[in-house]
């Protein structure tokens, strides 16, 4: 009887084996699966129709357009040896984001068309069966952190192309594509077999980046290659014991730069979502602080116009601190699933003041000799994460001031409000940057935030903030000039500055304000007074922003942005600035409104 009953358990288990095993096959060999699935696509497809959706939708298929107009790459970059100003690293990495942008934008816009009357799908199909012919000469180029930064994302692109196109697809461009990935991510899986490639030692950012498109090519091909259960496998736990606890700092951003903080979360969301659709395992549940938005809250300033009044971004356009590839349009779609998975309105609101939202991000980045232009495209990540049932509102009791206290980061934040125009205060390593009226009206020429050359952090930085009144003290930098400074934000509307410097102080300013002796006067009514110290002078063309490599490459930069400067001589070794701004009677607040009556 006994052996009778062990016998009927073993029949039993392997049944129920059996039975999950034919109930899960189905599923992963179902496409789109990584985003959503075919179920979804007649939902997904309605929402065109109004609200932000539309919206969105407009700004993607504008892209869409200019996107299908672009001729498909048909020739490798190879790698260079001799490349003393990394031109060839740099045509590679462009190359792949290029493609990667266009891949992506183009397969989202063709799934979420109408199926009878989709005129981006031959486009689409082009550029996925072009990227995987090209880029497939990567497995016979020896893998390396350098390459693996550009190479895998163009993976990532593909292999989301293959799920979101695959029904469409015959089965010989199923297999094109899923050949490339194989022979591609083949070779990494052995490269992140290194330790050194897979943890501790690794640069964080870059880990994050590598890391998550292996992983959604994994998903995308689980069922179809044996390979892709090791590589996903290899995947999470590269981000379960490295990156998750590690990649950002316990204050919530990166230790090289605050941009990372956003590309950073995109991967991580990117590979994180589509690993709980597909398998069923919740990083995000697991690592609850993994996805912090505390920078956004901090370093978000102003708006970001459409892309037909602005195709070319510029530095502190309306992110703090953010070059003029990580403005509002880089960091929205963060906001937007954060806004989803979190359940919070503070950042459906900010993510509101992206007009451009779901468009393809052209930039000016583009390397001097081939021409290589580098892309973002988030529009179809943005258009799935925008939940509709979430207000876009300022939530009650939000802070209004910021620090990032590790050495690494030493950065301080002070907002006026969450009103678009009001002042906004970032202070890196002792160098300052105001935005009012929706504009820099202060950049320091100051260099603390050079990501290549990071400057030592400040000593006894204090931020303090009783509500109606916020403060950044602190000492340095020295190797400036500079001694004690006093930030001090007097709410609403007034920004006080006191500097100790020994040397003159040189800041750039955007705009065209209007100079009446020692103030200088915005249309909309900031104004920036210099009360202690005395303006030496004032170059209308004093700043010209241009994009230059570290080691020497000055790229084909379409839009030079030129700037006016203004240089202080300290009074007794004291400089002191008054700023003032009035938010606009389009931009207030109900709440604000309803005190001035």
């Amino acid at each position: 009887m006994r052996n009778s009953l062990v016998v009927l358990l073993a029949i039993t288990i392997c049944l129920t084996i059996t039975s999950w095993s034919r109930a899960v096959e189905p599923k992963l060999k179902q496409h789109p699966r990584l985003y959503f699935t075919a179920a979804d696509l007649p939902r997904l497809r309605k929402l065109r129709e109004a609200g932000m959706h539309a919206k969105i939708w407009d700004n993607l298929t504008r892209s869409a357009d200019w996107c299908r107009q672009q001729p498909p790459r048909t020739e490798w970059i190879p790698t260079l040896a001799d490349d003393p100003q990394y031109e060839n690293l740099y045509d590679r990495f462009y190359a792949a984001m290029h493609d990667m942008a266009i891949i992506e934008h183009l397969a989202f816009a063709s799934v979420l068309s109408d199926p009878d009357d989709d005129p981006y799908f031959e486009s689409a199909k082009a550029w996925l069966l072009a990227g995987s012919r090209v880029w497939k000469h990567e497995a016979d180029n020896k893998p390396d952190a350098s390459k693996a930064y550009a190479v895998l994302r163009v993976m990532k692109s593909l292999a989301v192309g293959y799920d979101l196109l695959y029904d469409r697809l015959t089965a010989a461009e199923r297999q094109e594509v899923r050949d490339c990935l194989t022979a591609v991510c083949g070779a990494y899986f052995e490269f992140f077999r290194d330790p050194v490639a897979a943890g501790a030692g690794y640069n964080k950012h870059h880990g994050s980046v590598d890391a998550a498109p292996q992983g959604i090519v994994a998903l995308a091909l689980l069922g179809e290659v044996p390979a892709a259960d090791a590589w996903l496998e290899q995947m999470i736990q590269k981000h379960v014991d490295y990156l998750l606890p590690h990649a950002l700092t316990p204050s919530g951003t990166s230790d090289q730069t605050s941009n990372f903080w956003a590309s950073t979360l995109h991967y991580r969301i990117f590979f994180m979502d589509a690993l709980r659709r597909v398998t069923g395992r919740d990083l995000f549940r697991e690592f609850p602080d993994s996805t912090p938005g505390r920078m956004a809250l901090a370093a978000i300033a102003g708006k970001q116009p459409r892309k037909q009044t602005a195709p070319y971004n510029e530095s502190n356009r309306n992110v703090l601190f953010g070059p003029s590839y990580g403005q509002l349009d880089y960091w929205s779609p963060v906001l937007v699933f954060l806004a989803r998975e979190q359940q919070r309105p503070i950042y459906q609101y900010l993510a509101g003041w992206d007009e451009s939202l779901g468009g393809l991000q052209r930039s000016r980045y583009i390397t001097p000799t081939k021409k290589e232009e580098l892309l973002f495209s988030f529009g179809g990540y943005v258009y799935l994460w925008y939940d509709p049932n979430i207000t876009a509102v300022v939530e009650e009791n939000l802070p209004l001031s910021f620090e990032f206290p590790e050495p690494e980061v030493n950065e301080a934040y002070l907002r006026d409000s969450y009103t678009a125009g009001d002042i906004v205060v970032g202070f890196k390593k002792g160098g300052l940057i105001v935005h009012a009226g929706g504009r820099p009206v202060l950049v320091d020429m100051l260099q603390t935030n050079d990501i290549n050359k990071p400057a030592e952090p400040i000593e006894e930085m204090l931020v303090a903030d009783d509500g109606r009144q916020a403060k950044i003290r602190c000492v340095g930098p020295k190797a400036a000039g500079i001694g004690e400074q006093n930030i001090e934000l007097h709410r609403p509307g007034r920004l006080s500055i006191r500097r100790q410097t020994t040397k003159p102080l040189t800041w750039w300013l955007a705009g065209k304000p209007v100079r009446e002796g020692n103030t200088f006067i915005w249309p909309d009514g900031t104004t920036v007074t210099i009360s202690t110290g005395t303006i030496s002078n004032f170059d209308e063309r004093g700043f010209v922003e241009t994009k230059t490599h570290y080691a020497g490459m000055k790229y084909a930069d379409p839009l030079p942005m030129v700037y006016p400067t203004v240089t202080v001589q300290p009074d007794q070794d004291v400089v002191e600035i008054e700023i003032t701004s009035q938010t606009p009677a389009s931009e207030q607040t109900p709440t604000q409104l309803q005190e001035q009556k």
